[in-house]
Protein backbone atom coordinates (compact mmCIF):
# COMPACT_ATOMS: atom_id res chain seq x y z
CA UNK A 1 0.00 0.00 0.00
CA UNK A 2 2.78 2.43 0.96
CA UNK A 3 4.70 1.55 -2.18
CA UNK A 4 1.63 2.41 -4.30
CA UNK A 5 1.14 5.77 -2.61
CA UNK A 6 4.78 6.73 -3.11
CA UNK A 7 4.74 5.60 -6.73
CA UNK A 8 1.52 7.46 -7.60
CA UNK A 9 2.74 10.71 -6.04
CA UNK A 10 6.10 10.42 -7.71
CA UNK A 11 4.69 9.73 -11.18
CA UNK A 12 2.35 12.74 -10.92
CA UNK A 13 5.23 15.03 -10.03
CA UNK A 14 7.53 13.47 -12.61
CA UNK A 15 5.15 14.46 -15.40
CA UNK A 16 5.19 18.10 -14.26
CA UNK A 17 8.94 18.19 -13.59
CA UNK A 18 11.01 20.02 -16.23
CA UNK A 19 13.96 17.62 -15.90
CA UNK A 20 12.78 14.03 -15.28
CA UNK A 21 16.35 12.70 -15.37
CA UNK A 22 17.00 14.23 -11.93
CA UNK A 23 14.06 12.38 -10.41
CA UNK A 24 14.76 9.34 -8.22
CA UNK A 25 12.42 6.92 -6.47
CA UNK A 26 13.94 3.98 -4.63
CA UNK A 27 11.81 1.89 -2.25
CA UNK A 28 12.49 -1.21 -0.15
CA UNK A 29 16.20 -0.49 0.20
CA UNK A 30 18.52 -2.22 2.61
CA UNK A 31 20.04 0.09 5.27
CA UNK A 32 23.37 -0.03 3.43
CA UNK A 33 21.80 0.90 0.09
CA UNK A 34 19.80 3.72 1.67
CA UNK A 35 22.92 5.08 3.39
CA UNK A 36 24.57 5.59 0.00
CA UNK A 37 21.82 8.07 -0.89
CA UNK A 38 21.86 9.71 2.54
CA UNK A 39 25.62 10.25 2.29
CA UNK A 40 25.34 12.02 -1.10
CA UNK A 41 22.13 14.12 -1.13
CA UNK A 42 21.39 16.31 -4.16
CA UNK A 43 22.17 19.46 -2.11
CA UNK A 44 23.51 20.18 1.37
CA UNK A 45 23.06 23.97 1.58
CA UNK A 46 19.56 25.48 1.64
CA UNK A 47 19.36 27.90 -1.29
CA UNK A 48 16.20 29.56 -2.57
CA UNK A 49 14.85 28.12 -5.81
CA UNK A 50 16.10 29.78 -9.00
CA UNK A 51 13.72 31.53 -11.38
CA UNK A 52 13.54 29.96 -14.82
CA UNK A 53 11.01 32.14 -16.64
CA UNK A 54 8.78 35.23 -16.44
CA UNK A 55 5.55 34.65 -18.40
CA UNK A 56 2.52 36.84 -19.06
CA UNK A 57 -0.78 35.80 -17.55
CA UNK A 58 -2.96 34.11 -20.14
CA UNK A 59 -6.72 34.44 -19.65
CA UNK A 60 -9.18 31.69 -20.46
CA UNK A 61 -10.40 33.49 -23.60
CA UNK A 62 -6.89 33.96 -24.98
CA UNK A 63 -6.03 31.87 -28.10
CA UNK A 64 -2.92 30.57 -26.29
CA UNK A 65 -5.01 29.12 -23.48
CA UNK A 66 -4.28 25.40 -22.86
CA UNK A 67 -0.98 25.56 -24.74
CA UNK A 68 2.52 25.06 -23.42
CA UNK A 69 3.23 28.75 -24.06
CA UNK A 70 0.69 29.70 -21.39
CA UNK A 71 2.84 28.42 -18.55
CA UNK A 72 1.78 26.44 -15.45
CA UNK A 73 -1.04 28.82 -14.35
CA UNK A 74 -4.06 29.21 -16.61
CA UNK A 75 -7.45 30.96 -16.70
CA UNK A 76 -8.61 33.13 -13.81
CA UNK A 77 -6.02 34.44 -11.35
CA UNK A 78 -6.21 35.28 -7.68
CA UNK A 79 -3.83 37.12 -5.35
CA UNK A 80 -4.28 37.78 -1.62
CA UNK A 81 -7.83 36.43 -1.72
CA UNK A 82 -9.00 38.66 -4.60
CA UNK A 83 -9.39 37.92 -8.28
CA UNK A 84 -7.02 39.88 -10.50
CA UNK A 85 -9.11 42.10 -12.76
CA UNK A 86 -6.19 43.52 -14.76
CA UNK A 87 -3.96 40.52 -15.59
CA UNK A 88 -1.98 42.59 -18.09
CA UNK A 89 -0.31 44.32 -15.11
CA UNK A 90 0.91 40.99 -13.64
CA UNK A 91 3.32 38.26 -14.68
CA UNK A 92 3.85 34.62 -13.73
CA UNK A 93 7.31 34.02 -12.25
CA UNK A 94 8.27 30.35 -12.66
CA UNK A 95 10.81 28.75 -10.33
CA UNK A 96 12.48 25.35 -10.32
CA UNK A 97 11.70 23.89 -6.87
CA UNK A 98 13.05 20.57 -5.67
CA UNK A 99 13.02 18.28 -2.66
CA UNK A 100 14.41 14.97 -1.38
CA UNK A 101 13.85 12.61 1.54
CA UNK A 102 15.43 9.33 2.58
CA UNK A 103 15.57 6.96 5.57
CA UNK A 104 17.70 3.90 6.20
CA UNK A 105 15.28 2.03 8.49
CA UNK A 106 17.69 2.21 11.45
CA UNK A 107 16.99 5.76 12.63
CA UNK A 108 19.05 7.81 10.17
CA UNK A 109 17.38 10.16 7.71
CA UNK A 110 18.02 13.16 5.47
CA UNK A 111 15.62 15.55 3.78
CA UNK A 112 15.57 18.95 2.17
CA UNK A 113 13.61 21.29 -0.07
CA UNK A 114 14.12 24.48 -2.08
CA UNK A 115 11.25 26.86 -2.92
CA UNK A 116 11.22 30.52 -4.02
CA UNK A 117 10.67 31.83 -0.48
CA UNK A 118 12.28 29.23 1.83
CA UNK A 119 14.67 26.28 1.83
CA UNK A 120 15.85 23.72 4.37
CA UNK A 121 18.06 20.66 4.83
CA UNK A 122 18.30 18.33 7.84
CA UNK A 123 20.27 15.17 8.58
CA UNK A 124 20.10 12.69 11.46
CA UNK A 125 22.64 9.92 12.07
CA UNK A 126 21.94 6.64 13.83
CA UNK A 127 23.46 7.90 17.10
CA UNK A 128 20.69 10.49 17.28
CA UNK A 129 22.69 13.66 16.50
CA UNK A 130 20.89 16.10 14.19
CA UNK A 131 22.30 18.88 12.00
CA UNK A 132 20.34 21.23 9.80
CA UNK A 133 19.96 24.70 8.36
CA UNK A 134 17.26 26.76 6.71
CA UNK A 135 16.79 30.11 5.05
CA UNK A 136 13.79 32.26 4.20
CA UNK A 137 12.94 35.70 2.88
CA UNK A 138 11.03 38.10 5.12
CA UNK A 139 8.29 40.50 4.07
CA UNK A 140 10.83 43.33 3.88
CA UNK A 141 13.03 41.22 1.55
CA UNK A 142 15.62 40.32 4.18
CA UNK A 143 17.27 36.91 3.83
CA UNK A 144 17.38 35.04 7.16
CA UNK A 145 19.83 32.15 7.55
CA UNK A 146 19.78 29.71 10.48
CA UNK A 147 22.10 26.78 11.27
CA UNK A 148 21.27 24.40 14.13
CA UNK A 149 22.41 21.12 15.65
CA UNK A 150 21.32 18.86 18.50
CA UNK A 151 23.62 16.47 20.36
CA UNK A 152 24.25 15.13 23.85
CA UNK A 153 24.84 18.71 25.03
CA UNK A 154 21.40 19.93 23.91
CA UNK A 155 20.13 22.18 21.11
CA UNK A 156 22.34 24.85 19.52
CA UNK A 157 21.64 27.56 16.94
CA UNK A 158 23.52 30.19 14.96
CA UNK A 159 21.65 32.76 12.89
CA UNK A 160 21.54 36.29 11.52
CA UNK A 161 18.14 37.08 13.02
CA UNK A 162 17.62 40.76 13.94
CA UNK A 163 18.47 41.30 17.57
CA UNK A 164 15.62 42.49 19.77
CA UNK A 165 16.50 45.36 22.11
CA UNK A 166 14.36 45.17 25.23
CA UNK A 167 13.00 48.47 26.53
CA UNK A 168 11.39 49.20 29.88
CA UNK A 169 7.61 49.35 29.83
CA UNK A 170 6.29 52.86 29.43
CA UNK A 171 3.09 53.21 31.43
CA UNK A 172 0.44 55.42 29.88
CA UNK A 173 -1.13 58.03 32.12
CA UNK A 174 -4.62 56.49 32.06
CA UNK A 175 -3.13 53.09 32.95
CA UNK A 176 -1.16 54.65 35.81
CA UNK A 177 -4.27 56.33 37.23
CA UNK A 178 -6.23 53.05 37.05
CA UNK A 179 -3.41 51.18 38.77
CA UNK A 180 -3.22 53.72 41.60
CA UNK A 181 -6.99 53.61 42.09
CA UNK A 182 -6.91 49.81 42.25
CA UNK A 183 -4.06 49.80 44.78
CA UNK A 184 -5.91 52.33 46.95
CA UNK A 185 -9.13 50.28 46.89
CA UNK A 186 -7.21 47.11 47.74
CA UNK A 187 -5.49 48.75 50.71
CA UNK A 188 -8.81 50.08 52.03
CA UNK A 189 -10.43 46.63 51.73
CA UNK A 190 -7.47 44.99 53.49
CA UNK A 191 -7.63 47.49 56.36
CA UNK A 192 -11.38 46.91 56.76
CA UNK A 193 -10.85 43.13 56.82
CA UNK A 194 -8.28 43.46 59.58
CA UNK A 195 -10.75 45.42 61.68
CA UNK A 196 -13.65 42.99 61.15
CA UNK A 197 -12.46 39.60 59.86
CA UNK A 198 -14.92 37.11 58.35
CA UNK A 199 -13.47 33.57 58.74
CA UNK A 200 -14.57 31.09 56.10
CA UNK A 201 -15.49 28.57 58.78
CA UNK A 202 -18.37 30.73 59.97
CA UNK A 203 -19.67 30.85 56.40
CA UNK A 204 -19.55 27.13 55.64
CA UNK A 205 -21.18 26.11 58.95
CA UNK A 206 -24.41 27.68 57.70
CA UNK A 207 -24.80 24.97 55.09
CA UNK A 208 -24.98 21.18 55.03
CA UNK A 209 -21.91 20.63 52.85
CA UNK A 210 -21.74 17.32 50.93
CA UNK A 211 -18.47 16.31 49.27
CA UNK A 212 -18.53 15.83 45.52
CA UNK A 213 -18.09 12.39 43.99
CA UNK A 214 -14.53 13.22 43.01
CA UNK A 215 -13.72 13.96 46.68
CA UNK A 216 -15.09 10.73 48.10
CA UNK A 217 -12.51 8.46 49.65
CA UNK A 218 -12.00 4.73 49.16
CA UNK A 219 -13.41 4.85 45.61
CA UNK A 220 -12.24 1.74 43.73
CA UNK A 221 -12.46 1.02 39.99
CA UNK A 222 -12.41 -2.62 39.03
CA UNK A 223 -9.39 -3.73 37.04
CA UNK A 224 -9.98 -5.30 33.61
CA UNK A 225 -9.93 -9.04 33.44
CA UNK A 226 -7.22 -10.84 31.50
CA UNK A 227 -9.87 -12.53 29.41
CA UNK A 228 -11.34 -9.25 28.17
CA UNK A 229 -7.90 -7.86 27.37
CA UNK A 230 -6.97 -10.95 25.42
CA UNK A 231 -10.25 -10.77 23.49
CA UNK A 232 -10.43 -7.07 22.64
CA UNK A 233 -6.92 -5.68 23.16
CA UNK A 234 -5.98 -3.05 25.74
CA UNK A 235 -8.91 -1.80 27.86
CA UNK A 236 -9.36 1.70 29.27
CA UNK A 237 -11.81 2.40 32.10
CA UNK A 238 -13.57 5.55 33.19
CA UNK A 239 -15.75 6.28 36.19
CA UNK A 240 -19.03 5.45 34.47
CA UNK A 241 -18.03 3.55 31.33
CA UNK A 242 -15.31 1.55 29.66
CA UNK A 243 -14.04 1.23 26.11
CA UNK A 244 -11.48 -0.87 24.29
CA UNK A 245 -8.67 0.13 21.94
CA UNK A 246 -7.23 -2.61 19.77
CA UNK A 247 -3.52 -2.17 19.06
CA UNK A 248 -2.09 -3.37 15.77
CA UNK A 249 0.97 -5.60 16.04
CA UNK A 250 4.36 -4.09 15.29
CA UNK A 251 5.67 -4.88 11.80
CA UNK A 252 8.27 -7.61 11.65
CA UNK A 253 11.12 -8.32 9.29
CA UNK A 254 14.48 -6.74 8.51
CA UNK A 255 14.72 -2.89 8.48
CA UNK A 256 14.20 -1.30 5.07
CA UNK A 257 14.77 2.22 3.79
CA UNK A 258 13.81 4.47 0.88
CA UNK A 259 14.96 7.57 -0.99
CA UNK A 260 13.34 9.96 -3.46
CA UNK A 261 14.14 13.29 -5.08
CA UNK A 262 12.37 15.31 -7.74
CA UNK A 263 12.18 18.75 -9.33
CA UNK A 264 8.94 20.56 -10.11
CA UNK A 265 7.90 24.05 -11.30
CA UNK A 266 6.45 26.57 -8.85
CA UNK A 267 4.88 29.80 -10.05
CA UNK A 268 4.26 33.07 -8.22
CA UNK A 269 1.97 35.75 -9.60
CA UNK A 270 3.62 39.15 -9.14
CA UNK A 271 2.85 42.70 -10.15
CA UNK A 272 5.20 43.90 -12.87
CA UNK A 273 6.52 46.61 -10.54
CA UNK A 274 7.57 43.96 -8.00
CA UNK A 275 9.57 41.77 -10.38
CA UNK A 276 13.30 41.94 -9.69
CA UNK A 277 16.11 41.08 -12.06
CA UNK A 278 18.04 37.89 -11.26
Amino acid sequence: MLRGVFLAAFMALAVAAPNPISNVLELDLSPEEAQKYLNSPPFTEPLLATRTAVLPLVKYNDPRFRTAEAGPTLGHYWKNGHEIENPEDYVDEVYNARQFHGQDGLGAYAYGYETPESAKVENKVRSGDITGSYTYRTADNQLIKVRYWADSQGFHQEDNLPKVVLKPIEEAEDVRQARLAHEKAWQEAAAAARQQPDPQGEYYRQYDYQPAASEQQDSVVAAPSQESQAREGKAYYGQDSQFYLTEEPEPTGPPRGFFYQFDYPVSIISHKSEVQDQ
